[in-house]
């Protein structure tokens, strides 16, 4: 009797730790999708801004380089949240290919490539200048951003926290 009822607390156990991993998965789908939305939402107001600029012969300047700002934050946002959501799946994803793997994985199955090896950073280039006037983009922001979570000071370009561990 002592062994069913230790096979049913097992699998109970189970259970709930593989349903807590489906509703964590579920909140960073939703939060991704959420992310993605804005990111959208902000390539539909350049979208509209460059129509109009264009429509009445004007040229391009601060309100791009802010919204370039933008969308840089909206895709670190989107990529923390992918890394998170693999992470709560149990899996990894090919810096190189995009294919996901078993988390333990030292290589790629698509391409072949070292899963836990990421391409170097590159920020996209600005587009050609257009119009006569060269406008420089705006200088780096302060050097460092509080954390929202304990307000500890972080580097600009922090994914996490230094002091706590969370997304910034």
């Amino acid at each position: 009797m002592d062994e069913i009822k230790k096979g049913i607390v097992g699998a109970t156990k189970a259970i709930a730790k593989g349903s807590g991993s489906l509703i964590k998965s579920t909140k960073l789908t939703i939060s991704l999708s959420n992310e993605e939305a804005k990111l959208n939402s902000l390539y539909q107001e350049i979208g509209k801004k460059v129509h109009e600029i264009y429509s009445y012969g004007g040229s391009l300047g601060e309100f791009f380089d802010k919204k370039y700002i933008e969308i840089l934050e909206q895709q670190r946002k989107i990529e923390d949240l992918k890394a998170l959501k693999d992470l709560a799946k149990g899996v990894v994803t090919c810096a190189k290919c995009g294919k996901t793997s078993p988390a333990g994985s030292t290589f790629c199955p698509r391409c072949g490539s070292s899963v836990g090896e990421a391409p170097p950073e590159q920020p996209p280039e600005p587009p050609p200048e257009q119009t006569e006037h060269r406008h420089e983009p705006p200088a780096a922001s302060p050097a460092s951003k509080n954390c929202n979570a304990c307000g500890s000071a972080n580097d600009q370009f922090d994914r996490f926290c230094l002091s706590c561990g969370r997304i910034i």
